[in-house]
């Protein structure tokens, strides 16, 4: 029998126009506490010492403004790059989607498709320029307390890194842009974020699910170990009452070294020789567990699950090691809606070992 996490909200997420949020004052929520302090904290690297509850973070969403002023260059909540429905004259204007040659359901030349992996990372290239151009405004829009999106809190997380891709990645697409398929198969990380499509995506998902398959007979032995079933970590009523018996394996300080590996290889953190530095890893993780706090926030907020691009959410199922190979876009969708509707009662740690517990039998 399969098993699917069970949220306490029923119903799925809608889909709805991109929109910002007006955030409350830090005042009234307490120290340290409001969005704009924790994303903040979060993006200078101190995220890993807040833990506030997440529905101190959706009690100061407190109204729906208009459109924002400025453009971003993002296709982190764009679907599709066609038209799917009627058009709703009403909704923000938005950027089109750059077409991705490997997106399903397209039949394409080989001609079409090197012309088509061109076309892609060239205008690739020109978001990133874009987004590191946005990266200070947003900071300094965040330091203000001004509003922040999704959009935002992703082009703040992910530049950084690209721009150390951009000069490798760029000389490629202008001098040789031929070889760059056969340059990001040997080297995956030379490919900037704006720059890396679904078929890539897909993949690394795929070879991830694989490790974590292990990892999920490994997790059954552990909690076996402590008494437990994971039958108990089908359902978000089981799995509060579980995480209330105090077990080790449910806060990041009571962590055990093997324990704390194990939940880091599979949310895909850890490099050469962080898995042998505790200390590292305890604070990457309590990094990565805060982020996802605050972006599981921010979907909610949105309602940006129905709307996010399939390239964007396997990234998403991805980084809350949700088993995404083989699996629709439906069900994908209504795995991440799960995922964020408990994270409004629970902390992150117990939902990732549910997914641990339970990997092979989620629908």
């Amino acid at each position: 029998m399969s098993l699917r996490l069970i949220s306490s909200r029923p119903g799925s997420v809608q889909g709805a126009g991109r929109s910002r949020l007006l955030w409350a004052t830090a005042a009234s929520v307490g120290p340290l506490s409001s969005p704009q302090q924790r994303a903040f904290m979060l993006l200078s690297g101190a995220g890993q010492s807040l833990r506030p509850r997440h529905k101190h973070i959706l009690d100061t969403y407190t109204a729906f403004i208009g459109p924002r002023s400025m453009g971003l260059h993002t296709t982190a909540l764009k679907r599709s790059p066609w038209p799917t429905g009627p058009v709703d004259t009403n909704a923000p204007v938005v950027a089109e989607t750059r077409a991705d040659p490997t997106l399903p359901g397209q039949t394409l030349t080989l001609f079409q498709k090197v012309k088509g992996f061109i076309s892609f990372y060239k205008s690739g290239l020109k978001e990133l320029v874009s987004n590191i151009k946005s990266v200070r405004k947003i900071k300094d829009r965040l330091a203000e307390g001004s509003p922040i999106s999704r959009d935002e809190l992703q082009i703040l997380r992910r530049t950084p890194a690209d721009k150390l891709r951009l000069v490798p990645f760029g000389f490629l697409v202008v001098v040789i842009p031929e070889i760059i398929p056969l340059t990001i198969l040997l080297f995956p990380g030379i490919c900037p974020s704006t720059c890396v499509t679904y078929g890539q995506v897909a993949k690394m998902a795929a070879k991830s699910d694989a490790k974590r398959t292990n990892l999920h007979a490994q997790a059954v032995a552990r909690i076996e170990g402590l008494g437990l079933a994971p039958a108990e970590f089908a359902n978000i009523k089981s799995l509060a009452d579980v995480a209330q018996d105090g077990k080790g394996i449910f806060g990041l300080d009571s962590l055990a070294r093997d324990d704390l590996q194990l939940v880091c290889r599979f949310l895909g953190l850890g490099g050469i020789g962080l898995l042998n530095d505790e200390a590292q890893l305890r604070t990457r993780l309590g990094a990565h567990l805060e982020y996802l706090r605050t972006d599981d926030g921010l979907l909610l907020a949105e309602q940006a699950v129905d709307r996010l691009g399939l390239t964007e959410l396997h990234r998403a199922c991805q980084e809350r090691a949700i088993p995404s190979s083989g699996r629709s876009d439906e069900q994908l969708r209504l795995s991440l809606s799960d995922w964020t509707e408990m994270s409004r009662d629970l902390p992150i740690l117990p939902i990732v070992w549910s997914r641990l517990a339970l990997f092979n039998r989620l629908k």
